[in-house]
């Protein structure tokens, strides 16, 4: 199982900056198996494996805790299609930008 952090509006993956609400999104054997909502960036950090955002931000914090920090190929992307995206690993490294 991987547990994705999702920084979202609108149920859209946007900045933190811009989030509503952060999404915890279990996914287990290529299935969403629960969404939890966290209030706050911070609650994230050291329960994700990767954290996903639609462009850099400061992901330190992810990193230090052991979390893979991702970016999105689009910036207008829900919740679903994030995880099809990252279950088809198309999801971008920062290391790669």
């Amino acid at each position: 199982m991987f547990i994705l952090g999702i920084p979202v509006k609108n149920e859209v993956c946007v900045p933190s900056k811009e989030a509503e609400k952060f999404a915890k999104v279990f996914v287990n054997e290529g299935q969403i198996q629960k969404i939890d909502y966290v209030k706050n960036r911070d609650d994230l950090v050291g329960v994700v494996n990767f954290f996903i955002t639609p462009k850099e931000e400061y992901i330190f914090d992810f990193l230090e805790a052991g979390a893979e920090p991702l970016m999105t190929p689009r910036s207008d992307m829900n919740i679903a299609e994030v995880v099809e995206a990252f279950l088809f690993r198309e999801l971008f490294s920062y290391g790669s930008i």
